[in-house]
């Protein structure tokens, strides 16, 4: 009997380690199966996260954002980026590093980059494991200067040796770089023509996020959809971004008109039709504060 009552126990632990292995390797298979993409948001008014931080990470949320894009205010005490990570990182929120210019592009704005990056680095050493920046997301519209017009392949030119810089001081720093991009890059050629200009920025960045601005989930598809494929192609992640401040480009850019409630339903039609390329990384919405109007505006009407 006491060979029974030893066996016994020893019998059971060992089916029970057996249907835990069992049961945990298939449901450890399936959540790595389903990737995870991101909801982000840019936070271009830094002061907010000094007056009103945890509103922020409350609406964000609330929201289901899982990253934030951040503007960088190098005035502001580092205590503030500090206080707003870790109580973003507490709700499985990461923060990004944001800047950018549309001069950023040029060689003559090289020690602007140089600024960011240094500022970065010494931001990162001084941070808890918690209060760190996650990433970098840049934001360059080269496209906006007069050059762009009067100079377009030295422009273009210039744009490729700062993006080469910039993931260069990324990667020192180990942290992956994301960009916003037009989502009609596509038509643009590297000055040697051996690809197009959407294609060689995917190939250097860790992402990139299209401004692929409509005001229906097939509308930004349909402007994303050439770009989603080169990601496809390079095996490099596409976010789908939407605009929701009240634009002059036009009714069809921004679902300011249309209301938060017609967003969320388009942008479950948009990640239905999206999802289809294995590129895609998820929604953008731009941006915190004509999101958060947009919402208050629902709970009004």
């Amino acid at each position: 009997m006491m060979r029974v009552k030893l066996v016994r126990p020893l019998y059971l632990l060992i089916a029970v380690l057996l249907l835990t292995f069992t049961l945990g390797g298939s449901t450890l298979k399936q959540a790595n199966a389903e990737t995870t993409n991101q909801k982000a948001s840019w936070l271009w008014d830094t002061s907010l996260i000094k007056a009103s931080g945890p509103d922020v990470i409350s609406f964000y949320k609330n929201q289901g954002v899982n990253v934030i894009y951040l503007q960088i205010d190098r005035k502001l005490n580092s205590l503030y980026y500090r206080n707003f990570i870790r109580q973003a990182a507490a709700q499985n929120i990461e923060v990004h590093a944001l800047d950018g210019n549309s001069a950023w592009a040029l060689l003559t704005q090289r020690d602007k980059l140089t600024t960011l990056f240094k500022w970065i680095a010494n931001y990162q050493a001084s941070a808890g494991t918690n209060e760190k920046f996650a990433g970098i997301h840049v934001d360059i519209e080269p496209y906006l200067l007069s050059q762009w017009t009067t100079n377009q392949k030295s422009v273009i030119s210039q744009w490729q040796g700062n993006v080469q810089y910039m993931v260069q001081q990324a990667n020192e720093l180990k942290l992956p770089i994301a960009a916003d991009l037009p989502f009609w890059l596509n038509n643009f050629k590297v000055p040697d023509g051996t690809s197009t200009l959407s294609s060689w920025m995917l190939k250097q960045y860790s992402s990139v996020t299209l401004m692929s601005y409509r005001d229906t989930g097939s509308g930004v598809f349909n402007a994303a959809k050439a770009i989603l494929a080169e990601g496809a192609a390079l095996g490099k992640k596409v976010l789908t971004g939407v605009e929701t401040n009240n634009t002059p480009e036009g009714d069809a850019i921004s679902f300011y008109e249309e209301g938060a409630d017609f967003m969320n339903q388009e942008l479950i039609k948009l990640q239905e039709l999206a999802q289809t390329y294995s590129s895609f990384g998820g929604l953008a919405v731009h941006d915190y504060t004509g999101w958060k109007a947009l919402v208050e505006k629902s709970y009004t009407n």
